[in-house]
């Protein structure tokens, strides 16, 4: 089963942004080619790729999905 994450973009250069990852609080770096993107805005990331943008209540609700599944295999991010 593949599952996104969810970040919240902190800043932009060229096509890449860095992000930070709801779920565990911590930054990264993502591309963002296929999705334009600002600060502030909410995506949806698979494999440190940007694949959409969502709203803060998708994201938020997305957040909650994803530890709720880690909480059920007893693992974390």
């Amino acid at each position: 089963m593949c599952v996104t994450r969810v970040a919240r973009v902190i800043s932009t250069q060229g096509t890449n942004a860095k992000v930070l990852y709801l779920d565990s609080e911590l930054t990264g770096e993502v591309d963002t080619t296929m999705v334009p993107v600002r600060k502030g805005s909410y995506i949806e990331i698979f494999a440190d790729q940007a694949i959409g943008r969502i709203t803060k209540k998708e994201a938020e609700f997305k957040r909650e999905l994803r530890l709720q599944i880690e909480k059920a295999r007893g693992t974390s991010t």
